[in-house]
């Protein structure tokens, strides 16, 4: 479990979270993201990382409140822990996808397209 360290807002409704994550923090790249899951039976929610401390191995993490999730999270202090933090993870590049899929999923949103200027 990953332990809140600091928190503070920047309006009612948007929360910075700094997070004890030594390993995130020494590894993360601009554009990475975090799964982060509070409770056992808790959604998992991607993040981006919006920033990191090597020297306290943190990482920081803006979230608004939204949902039933991201309330939760939200609601957490400092000291608290979140159930489960994963990452650093990134998106994988479209030139990774197969082309075949790729050409499917074009001509289908073509198709698509096609049927509504129809109507």
């Amino acid at each position: 479990m990953s332990k809140i360290v600091d928190k503070s807002y920047f309006s009612p409704n948007v929360v910075r979270l700094e997070i004890e994550a030594p390993l995130i923090a020494k590894s993360r790249k601009a554009g990475h993201f975090v799964i982060v899951k509070v409770g056992e039976k808790g959604e998992r929610i991607p993040l981006t990382i919006a920033d990191s401390n090597l020297e306290k191995g943190t990482i920081t993490l803006v979230v608004q409140k939204m949902g039933v999730s991201s309330t939760k999270l939200c609601s957490l202090n400092i000291g608290d822990e979140v159930t489960d933090l994963v990452g650093p993870l990134e998106k994988l590049p479209i030139s990774k996808i197969s082309e075949r899929l790729y050409v499917l999923v074009v001509a289908l949103v073509w198709l698509r397209y096609c049927q509504l200027l129809r109507l």
